[in-house]
């Protein structure tokens, strides 16, 4: 009888993300983009703020008006 040999584990390569999906996250996860990003983040933060105070604003005026 002949001896078999023992099958071995093959490594596996490292997976390449191809296609679009890849591309954009790539592009996304850029450091420029990454700041820019959080740039806008902040700045939409400050607007809404900005627009609390307005609107407190505007119920006092209104106040005001009414007397």
């Amino acid at each position: 009888m002949p001896i078999k040999k023992r099958v071995t584990k093959k490594k596996t390569t490292a997976k390449k993300s191809t296609g679009i999906a890849s591309y954009v996250r790539k592009v996304q996860n850029s450091p420029g983009v990454k700041s820019a990003d959080k740039k806008v983040k902040d700045l939409v933060k400050k607007l809404a703020a900005a627009k609390k105070v307005k609107a407190a604003k505007v119920k006092e005026a209104r106040k005001k008006l009414k007397k």
